[in-house]
């Protein structure tokens, strides 16, 4: 198991720790609920060092080839995303991030679970040489609705970056404007030392540490996919209602994905809110019905401080999509009765 290089710095901040995609990482520091909230009022901070960060280099037309997005009309300092590294068959080998640094050079944010599948995969499709940041940089992400009242404001568009930059007088390698909760806030990529300085100086300001139980709620609240549980290789971007695709260029997957547009699929992905004071969290397989008729799957579910009331997502037969409808869920044995929502859940 690989081990966040913060993990003595957290620690100390008092965070309890779980295994996820392979990594050893904060799950929470006080409650995911209080850190949820913090989010969505002030403002806190994540550790994202799990994440695959890549560097690509060679040809731009290759990495056209391989993103679903369009990639040539972005201009360098933009990130493109979130977008996806296709199958043949349309499905998903990873949702990412892609930073342009140059028509020559682009660095990539995978899902943790990933990495490795990625950087196999893009060498196998390409001769872009691949080199894996992971290890020699941690990732951090501040986010929050009033984050600017906590930190100094920054001159950056929502969705740019810029390489070998400051933040707060520090040095940083990167630094965006993004991130995966909903709110504002920025991303910063830089060693453990300098990332150590700035989380001290955030948390005396009243910036609170969050982990991974948080996010997980902020993301379903938003509506935003996991891969292995809300997308893979057997789910693709029309199924999972997720437009990471231009169609005015080609990429791996494109015949798939049109052939799909064209004849339609067999299933879509829909969200979901259980009755307020129902605290029973469906997991992934739980079995949607109408009518006492299985019609779908749950995949990802939580409890959501902010609503107050559990949501989630998952697939419904294609012929039964019937957002702001309802249906049954099984759990344990027992239907419950849930409300369809378009995304974002929390609205």
């Amino acid at each position: 198991m690989f081990r966040t290089p913060l993990l003595n710095f957290e620690e100390k901040l008092g965070a309890n720790f779980g295994e996820f995609a392979g990594w050893e990482m904060p799950m929470s520091y006080s409650s995911y609920q209080e850190e949820h909230i913090s989010v969505r009022q002030g403002a806190a901070f994540f550790d994202l060092s799990h994440m695959g960060r890549l560097r690509i280099r060679g040809a731009q037309k290759e990495v056209e080839r391989l993103v679903a997005k369009e990639v040539s009309r972005a201009s360098p300092g933009e990130m493109i995303g979130p977008t996806a590294f296709l199958t043949d068959k349309a499905g998903f080998v990873d949702d990412v991030m892609l930073y342009k640094v140059s028509d020559q050079e682009f660095l990539v944010v995978t899902n943790a679970i990933n990495r490795e599948k990625v950087i196999k995969w893009i060498r196998n499709n390409s001769s872009l040489d691949v080199e894996d940041l992971t290890f020699q940089l941690v990732m951090i992400a501040v986010q929050g609705r009033k984050i600017w009242d906590f930190l100094e404001r920054i001159d950056l568009p929502f969705l740019r970056f810029m390489l070998n930059s400051k933040l707060e007088g520090r040095d940083v390698f990167l630094l965006s404007r993004s991130g995966w909760t909903g709110e504002d806030g920025i991303e910063f990529w830089s060693t453990p030392d300098v990332a150590e300085s700035l989380l001290s100086s955030f948390i005396s300001r009243g910036i609170k540490g969050a982990g991974l139980m948080a996010r997980d709620s902020l993301r379903q609240e938003m509506g935003f996919v996991l891969y292995g549980e809300d997308i893979d290789e057997t789910v693709n971007p029309i199924e999972a209602r997720y437009w990471v695709f231009s169609l005015e260029k080609e990429f791996i997957g494109k015949e798939a994905l049109v052939d799909s547009l064209k004849q339609g699929v067999d299933k879509l992905r829909v969200g979901f809110k259980l009755p307020k004071k129902l605290r029973v969290i469906p997991r992934n397989g739980s079995t949607f019905k109408i009518m006492g008729i299985p019609v779908g799957r749950v995949t990802s579910s939580s409890f959501s401080p902010y609503l107050e009331r559990v949501i989630g997502m998952g697939y419904v037969d294609s012929k039964h999509f019937f957002l702001g409808g309802s249906m049954d869920v099984e759990v344990r044995g027992k239907d419950y009765n849930v409300k369809l929502s378009d995304f974002p859940l929390l609205k």
